[in-house]
């Protein structure tokens, strides 16, 4: 991964998002190759101390349970404003609304902080590597967790995080 630069202009600015199936990573009762002709694409941006995330997807499991998430060098957080409330009942901010056809329109979170600087945690910064897109079984989001991996949360796809433009 390309070392983070410290130069507060340089962190400003987007980065697109183009995210690929993770195929082996899904629930017995899902078809194979169902899983994995799923797309989506979307942006980070980050201005001073704030940024947004936004995508779109496709071939996404009809009216399915989705979240979106920051993978970091510290574990998954969600891609949502830290001062957002997780319920874990289903409608935490980072839930993707995903329609009967399999296609999430648009998704957009601000972020109460720039993502190129990372994510501000007790104890330092977790900086992201990638944003996944995580189906939930058990109809859930899970709040602050994305679940257990591999038994009731599945990330489908995955896309690279990259330094802005």
């Amino acid at each position: 991964m390309e070392e983070r630069k410290k130069n507060k202009n340089e962190l400003c600015g987007c980065c697109r998002l183009i995210f690929t199936p993770i195929p082996a990573n899904r629930p017995p009762s899902i078809d194979a190759s169902f899983w994995a002709q799923a797309t989506a694409m979307g942006e980070v941006c980050g201005e001073t101390e704030a940024g947004h995330i936004e995508i779109s997807a496709q071939g996404l499991i009809p009216l399915g349970v989705y979240t979106l998430w920051f993978l970091t060098d510290r574990g998954p957080f969600p891609a949502a404003p830290l001062d957002a409330n997780f319920t874990a009942d289903g409608f935490d901010p980072n839930r993707l609304v995903v329609n009967g056809n399999g296609i999430l329109n648009y998704y957009i979170a601000p972020l109460d902080y720039n993502p190129f600087r990372g994510i501000p945690i007790p104890g330092g910064i977790a900086n992201i590597q990638s944003v996944v897109i995580t189906y939930h079984s058990n109809r859930t989001t899970n709040g602050l967790s994305q679940g257990t991996i591999n038994v009731n949360a599945f990330d489908q796809l995955i896309a690279p995080f990259c330094l802005p433009r």
